[in-house]
Parts: C-alpha cells; structure tokens; sequence
C-alpha cells in the first residue's frame, strides 16, 4: 500500500520539461585555418567550423591578397584553440548548423572565453552574415562599437560617428525585472526565459503585441513576459485514475482478507463451543 502511494506521488512529480538552449558539444582542436575558420575533432571526425556572425580580414585570397590584420586575426585564433584546455562550439537555434560549404556554423568558447566577442574587441573582426535572429547579436553589435571608437585594429583609421546614444530595455517578469543597455540601432537579445510555478512561458511582449528581437532599438523599452497556465498533460491524468483504482482494489482485497479471517475465527469458535456442550 504505501510503496504503491509513494509511486504515484513519484510519477505525478516527473513532468516532462522542454529545454530551450542551444547545442554544446566538447570537441578537441585539429588544425588552424584563417581567423574565422578551424578545423575540430567532433565524435572521431575531423570537422571545418566556420566562426558565426563574424568575419576576419583575409589571410590568403585569390583577388584580394593578404588584408591588414589578417595574419593578427589569424595567429590569435590559432593561438588561443591550440592551448585551449577545453574547446566548446555552439549551434544556434536561429541559424543553420551547416553552410553551402558544409562547413559548421558554431559560436567557439575556449577555457570559457567567447572567441567571437574576443576578436570584435580586438579589432580583427568585424560583425557580418547576420542571416537570422542570433543569440548574441547585439553583444558583437556592441562591443564592435566600442573597437570603432577605440580605433583598434581594422578600425585603426575609422572615422568615428556619434553613436553614443545608450537605451535601456527592461524585461519584467513575475513581479520582477531586468534592465539591459544597447546603442542605438543595435538590437536587443532576449534574457533567459524566466520561470513561473504552474506556468508556461509563452513570450516577451511590448504592449499587446510579441517583441520581434530582430528590430533595431531606436527607444528605451518595457518589455513583458506573458504566462498561460500549465495543463496537466493527459496521459498523467490516466496514469493517476490507473494508479488510483489498483490502491482501491489493494484496500478492498485487504478488507476481504480480513473479512475472511474474521469469519473463520467466529465459526472456529462457535464449533468449538458446541464441542464443549
């Protein structure tokens, strides 16, 4: 009886969850390329990945030559990722895993550094092939403002506009919230989904209608997130009735048990009586 309720407390418990992330995989390093472009070891196999949303100035090009800080580019990519402890790439969910090349289309992390964001500061690389909503965008889109405004490497004679201007957009959630800088005419990532007990989260929303992360941000923004209430899926539904009916019919068959034994210790007892008259 009570292993069968605590089975039932277990199964109501477990209720699937889906994770949104992007896919990781550890993978070890197998030869250098450019600065934008490495070759891994992905499951025993040799894979060329191509660095996502950036580009690095050319090293050997058959029209363009070698570029100003294409060797820097290069040589710090393959600096970093050959004494690299751990290499991990990235897929994002808005982006092909493969391009035209089947060439990976990854963010890189080495040691927990973001390569990518490494090489916008720099100055050797610059934020390019934005063919999607990306997950981090706007960070590049940032921090290579900033390299421009330094002056560092390709943008060492970069005539530097005013772009100063710095908006806030604030997530709110569940009594909560959240502020994020962005310059403008950059566009905002989205913050972790937030949680809510007994709610699904459905999106984040400016107004009445869902925020398309895709636009630039030209304004400061209140962006909140929007709940539905979760439904307990069918088949737990079943599972309990299921459940239910085999703890009723323990309980009856144990009370027919002990029916059964009270019936024969009372007819026991009136044979023995009769016996002793």
């Amino acid at each position: 009886m009570k292993k069968l309720v605590l089975i039932l407390i277990m199964v109501l418990w477990i209720i699937p969850v889906t994770v949104c992330a992007n896919d990781k995989v550890n993978v070890t390093f197998s030869k250098c390329v450019d600065g934008d472009t490495a070759k891994f070891i992905l499951n025993g196999k040799e894979i060329t990945a191509r660095f996502l949303a950036i580009d690095t100035p050319e090293t050997v090009h058959p029209t363009k030559g070698e570029e100003p800080f294409g060797k820097d580019a290069s040589n710090y990519t393959c600096d970093k990722l050959t004494n690299a402890k751990e290499i991990i790439l990235e897929y994002d969910d808005g982006s092909d895993k493969l391009d035209k090349y089947d060439r990976h289309l990854v963010w890189v992390y080495y040691d927990n550094n973001f390569l990518q964001e490494e090489l916008i500061k720099l100055g050797y690389a610059k934020v390019a092939y934005l063919y999607g909503n990306y997950a981090y965008t706007s960070d590049l889109q940032n921090a290579e403002i900033v390299a421009k405004s330094d002056k560092v490497g390709i943008w060492s004679d970069y005539t530097f506009e005013d772009v100063d201007t710095e908006y806030t957009v604030t997530f709110k959630y569940d009594n909560k919230s959240k502020k994020v800088k962005v310059f403008e005419g950059n566009a905002v990532s989205p913050i972790e989904e937030p949680k809510k007990e007994g709610y699904k989260f459905t999106g984040w929303y400016l107004g009445s209608e869902p925020y398309d992360f895709a636009n630039p941000v030209t304004s400061n923004l209140q962006l909140e997130a929007k709940f539905e209430k979760e439904n307990i899926p069918t088949y737990l539904y079943v599972l309990g009735i299921v459940l239910l009916i085999i703890i009723l019919a323990t309980n009856y068959q144990g009370k027919r048990t002990k029916l059964k034994r009270k019936i024969k210790s009372t007819i026991k007892k009136d044979i023995k009586k009769k016996l002793e008259n």
